[in-house]
């Protein structure tokens, strides 16, 4: 038998060749935020996919999240509550090692996920010093841009300036491959009002004029949520 038979011999009784197996593309993108969720996702659920807002362990769902993030609360590490820290140390002195320890855990959960993600925190030189240093810090109004000019915020429209116009410092902690998006920065609106301190007139964001306004200031930017998912969303 010649070598171009034998060839053709053992190609005819090769095993056939199966197609790739199509891994399904998960149609889940994850909030652990305590309530706000499903506003937080408006951008992920206008393309298919189906919002969780989940205050439980995710990692049950690894390999089925297209996207996570969390707003994890900051109440003991941001400036905004500097002023209970000292009763707080006196009932606890390792009020903040615990804090910095749950965020550590959030991160543990998503990373475990296997998705891109990000968790969003005030901008607190606490965080950033018993942690370590944010991937990126942005404020809302530097994605403002990715939003129509008469946005308005669907839950609190009666405190955040249309298309997110308001400045608050935010840290941003990135992982599992997330691209941060190019900034689109519109200016932000500002309120005025007197120092109590020096009689001088301030300037304050909307969202930090007030006290009762603290439900708004832990609200995700959602044109930084949109312009993530203008890059790693799919239209399902």
């Amino acid at each position: 038998m010649t070598q171009q038979a034998l060839t053709r011999w053992f190609q005819d009784r090769a095993e056939p060749k199966l197609a790739p197996r199509r891994v399904p593309t998960p149609r889940v993108a994850l909030c652990l935020s305590g309530g706000e969720g499903r506003v937080t996702l408006r951008a992920w659920t206008r393309r298919g996919y189906r919002a969780l807002d989940e205050p439980d362990d995710p990692r049950a769902r690894a390999g089925r999240v297209a996207f996570a993030c969390a707003l994890p609360s900051c109440v003991d590490l941001a400036s905004a509550g500097a002023r209970w820290w000292k009763k707080k140390r006196a009932r606890n002195p390792e009020f903040q090692t615990q804090a910095i320890a749950a965020l550590k855990e959030t991160e543990r959960r998503l990373r475990a996920l296997g998705a891109p993600y990000v968790i969003l925190t005030p901008g607190s030189p606490t965080i950033r010093k018993l942690w370590k240093a944010p991937s990126a810090i942005i404020s809302p109004h530097h994605y403002s841009g990715y939003l129509p000019e008469d946005f308005e915020h669907p839950s609190h429209g009666h405190v955040v300036p249309n298309q997110d116009r308001y400045h608050k410092k935010t840290y941003v902690f990135a992982g599992n491959g997330l691209v941060l998006p190019r900034r689109k920065p519109r200016p932000p609106v500002w309120k005025f009002k007197r120092s109590k301190k020096t009689g001088k007139t301030v300037k304050v964001s909307p969202v930090l004029a007030k006290r009762k306004h603290r439900a708004a200031r832990r609200l995700a930017p959602l044109g930084f949520m949109e312009a993530l998912a203008q890059l790693h969303a799919r239209q399902l």
